[in-house]
């Protein structure tokens, strides 16, 4: 302790049992006396004043005692900030844990009040091993939906001559009498479950419960998707247990898992049931019942010293890991939205309030600065709550290798200097893999491996060639005109410039309706649907690209300021900040630079670090085309005005760059327009 720790301890000395001049050991000793009087847990402020004597702020002494007790072994810090004993047992310490029932069941969808139980599987568990299981079918009295039997594998058939779920009710009530209820998201399998009961006549399950899913949440914090497959897989169960989606082998594995998570619960300094529950609290709660706000678990203050104004906001957890970034036109409003919603509003971000330690907030000036800065956080920061644009690596290209004498069409992870024609990245990889495959099977293009640049990739035809889908280049048979006249269809296809592959692909389809091939037909539009979705895609990056030279002039942040924004080729090229009417000549001087170093590099093709962003703002652009703070620069192959741009850009009044108040005038003449138009229709009948 340094001496002017020493001083700060002397002036705020409150009692004769004070930590004056005693040695670090022994203060340390002193610190878990204490909180072995207090059962073994105490609040670090209490043991901060106890320890130190003081009652003023414990901020200052807070990193005091964490360094004083960083190498005490006999006790720990957990993370709500109260200090435990380190010594224990799990199994003493969680005696009503030690014996619980794990309940799961399958459904045919996700409403109790409309859809029924078609499988259900209790488990009992004591000290981690499973004494008792009883797992049955239910007939529903209802067809079981195609999604729900591709899922479980559970189908009319299977279930025409189980019992309807009231004669099993009896049984189901008897082994969960009295029990702790365990479950994966338990308040879904409770929410079936009481449904059931209720039409059965008999009374609704109150036990205790508990929910692996807020528990994994809680104490995995690097588990990005708490499934119930990705929690056993993290913690070694995965390969375990056969039959995923069936009641009996998910029970199995939650039992499992829950085991594992008391213990882990344990080492964290959670004692009690009671304790278990506060972090075990349920993900999601049954519609209409009376669900906690969010701001009962987190701190409305947070809100305090957000502001007003558009931008983007990151979600930290206790660690300060980002957790989920989000953006809005009014942070204050969009964060404060949170605080209001009953937790687990949606399934997709349970357990995101309980894990919130603070919010961090980025002012920007416009909503496209927020939608292109949003963008670029999740993929910096890869955050578990957010689904959208995380995978942005993965995004998959259209290969098609036209400096081959034979050329192929498949899928490649990544834009290589090798002579192909690349078309992408596409976010869906799905979608991509369909096009591909639908080209390969209607188009008669090689699709093997063979290089085609020595003897030994010629001779030994495969099966494409007997089934008619390959036009055989290894033996010979091809013809070459009209092999790279397919390739050129293709590839105009893939990039969204022509039709006449389509209108093949569509011939067979109609071919397979007029043969009453309903599935091969209902497949063939399947893809064809996918396969126009991600053409039309290629298109707009192409016609981005192509078209998206401007300059596009919005509010900062800063008062009296404003963003100049230089977008080339579809991308953000440059952006300056310049005050309102400034000096055009400045701006004047560093467009010049900024375009000379674009002549000097060029920019690339579209990459995965770069195709979220073009997207964005072909997408901005084309919704607020005609705008007046939008300057398009039509000479591209020399030296642009950049004296006319820089005065036009320095002359827009404050007014013109506000882009919603333009959508509004806008979309109120264009309905003015029609009602006109109406009239004018009406009176001339």
């Amino acid at each position: 302790m340094n001496e002017s720790a020493h001083d700060s301890v002397d002036n705020h000395q409150t009692s004769p049992s004070s930590g004056e001049n005693l040695p670090s050991h022994e203060l340390a000793i002193r610190a878990e006396a204490f909180v072995t009087e207090q059962g073994g847990r105490a609040s670090e402020d209490l043991l901060i004043s106890h320890v130190f004597g003081t009652t003023g702020s414990t901020a200052l002494w807070r990193p005091l005692l964490r360094d004083m007790l960083a190498g005490h072994s006999g006790l720990k810090l957990r993370s709500d900030g109260a200090w435990l004993l380190t010594d224990g047992n799990p199994q003493e310490g969680l005696r009503s844990l030690n014996e619980f029932v794990v309940l799961d069941v399958e459904t045919t969808g996700l409403q109790p009040n409309r859809q029924r139980i078609i499988e259900i599987a209790i488990l009992r568990f004591q000290s981690g091993t499973a004494v008792g299981s009883w797992e049955s079918l239910c007939n529903p009295g209802c067809p079981i939906p195609a999604y729900v039997i591709k899922l479980t594998g559970i189908d009319d058939d299977l279930v025409n001559d189980a019992p309807p779920f009231a004669a099993i009710a009896d049984q189901a009530l008897q082994l969960l009498t009295g029990a702790v209820i365990v479950g994966h998201n338990v308040e879904f399998d409770l929410g079936f479950l009481n449904a059931e009961l209720k039409r059965s006549g008999r009374p609704s399950i109150v036990n205790d419960r508990v929910d692996t899913l807020a528990m994994s949440t809680r104490l995995i914090p690097d588990l990005r998707k708490p499934t119930l497959q990705a929690v056993a897989q993290h913690l070694g169960f995965a390969g375990r247990i056969k039959g995923r989606h069936r009641a009996g082998a998910d029970a199995s594995m939650t039992g499992f898992v829950a085991q594992t998570l008391f213990d882990i619960a344990w080492e964290a300094g959670y004692r009690s049931l009671e304790e278990v529950k506060g972090i075990a609290r349920p993900a999601t709660r049954r519609p209409r019942e009376r669900m906690p706000r969010a701001s009962s678990v987190v701190d409305r203050s947070i809100l305090a010293a957000i502001p007003k104004s558009p931008g983007v906001y990151l979600m930290r957890d206790a660690q300060e890991q980002v957790v989920y970034v989000g953006k809005a036109k009014n942070l204050r409003d969009r964060v404060g939205s949170y605080f209001s919603q009953p937790l687990g509003y949606t399934r997709k971000m349970d357990g995101l309030i309980e894990s919130l330690s603070r919010v961090q907030v980025e002012v920007v000036g416009s909503e496209l600065e927020a939608l292109m800065l949003e963008s670029q956080l999740i993929r910096r920061y890869q955050p578990r709550y957010n689904t959208a644009l995380r995978s942005h690596e993965h995004y998959p290209f259209i290969r098609i290798d036209i400096s081959n004498p034979w050329p192929r069409v498949s899928l490649a992870k990544a834009r290589r200097k090798d002579g192909a024609r690349y078309f992408g990245p596409f976010r869906s990889a799905a979608s991509a893999r369909k096009t591909v495959d639908l080209i390969n099977r209607v188009v008669p293009l090689r699709t093997c491996t063979r290089s085609f640049r020595d003897a030994r990739s010629y001779g030994s035809p495969c099966l494409q060639l007997d089934l008619g889908r390959c036009l055989g280049p290894c033996v010979g048979r091809a013809d070459r005109d009209h092999y790279m006249a397919l390739v050129r269809s293709v590839v105009d296809y893939v990039d969204g410039r022509d039709q006449a592959l389509h209108e093949v692909l569509w011939a067979g389809l109609e071919e397979a309706a007029v043969a009453l091939d309903f599935e091969r037909a209902g497949r063939l539009r399947r893809e064809l649907q996918a396969s126009l979705a991600l053409t039309a895609t290629q298109r707009r990056l192409r016609e981005s690209t192509e078209a998206n030279w401007v300059m596009l002039v919005t509010p900062a942040a800063m008062p009296r300021m404003r963003e100049v924004m230089l977008i080339l080729r579809g991308r953000l090229w440059a952006q300056f900040r310049i005050e309102d009417g400034g000096s055009p000549a400045d701006l004047e001087a560093r467009l010049v630079r900024s375009w000379e170093r674009f002549s000097s590099i060029g920019v690339d093709e579209p990459d995965h670090d770069s195709v979220d962003d073009m997207h964005i703002l072909s997408s901005w652009l084309s919704r607020h085309e005609g705008h007046p703070a939008i300057l398009a620069i039509e000479e591209r192959t020399s030296h642009p005005d950049w004296h006319c741009l820089a005065r036009q850009v320095v002359g827009l009044r404050r007014d013109q760059l506000d882009f919603d108040a333009w959508l509004k005038s806008r979309d109120l003449d264009e309905t003015t327009s029609v009602g006109a138009d109406i009239q004018v229709s009406e009176t001339v009948r």
